[in-house]
């Protein structure tokens, strides 16, 4: 895989520039900010503005179900690998999740117009495999998280490979 010029981030990396560290896009990006992040240790927080845009949006409950709380979790997860690929000089790589395990909500949903916030930090790696430990907070101010859940990855150099092509 080739590579390119190495790039220190900011700690706060809106929107605009996040998006290009994704691979998701349009409806399903689920990231408004990163706020801190640390390529050494391993560790990110990000925001979300939720709001009746999200494409998982309920009108009834007037906001997204936590159990969506994975896949806002699952993308701190990725922006923190794009900005460690970017730092490091590396394209981005494809990744996917493994297992979502010790999911615990303690909401039924993240109510809209909140700013919910992902604290997220690697507890293990193993060649490309990584395990994060990762925490969802309602809001900034909450001292508590809503929703917790330990999320499994693995980043590849080339995905059609593990599919034999």
């Amino acid at each position: 895989m080739s590579e390119v010029a190495p790039e220190k981030m900011p700690q706060r990396i809106e929107y605009d520039t996040l998006i290009d560290l994704l691979p998701h896009k349009s409806k399903m990006f689920l990231l408004s900010r990163v706020t801190q992040h640390d390529v050494k240790a391993h560790t990110i927080t990000s925001e979300y503005d939720i709001t009746t845009d999200c494409i998982f949006y309920e009108d009834e409950a007037d906001g997204v179900p936590t159990w969506v709380g994975f896949e806002f979790m699952a993308q701190g997860i990725s922006a923190l690998t794009g900005i460690t690929n970017k730092e490091l000089g590396r394209r981005p790589r494809p990744g996917f999740i493994l297992s979502v395990s010790k999911f615990k909500a303690s909401v039924p949903y993240l109510k809209n117009s909140t700013t919910i916030m992902m604290k997220i930090a690697e507890d293990y790696r193993s060649d490309m495999t990584y395990r994060y430990n990762c925490e969802l907070y309602a809001s900034r101010t909450d001292a508590q998280p809503v929703v917790t859940s330990t999320i499994t990855v693995m980043e590849t150099e080339d995905i059609m490979s593990l599919f034999g092509k």
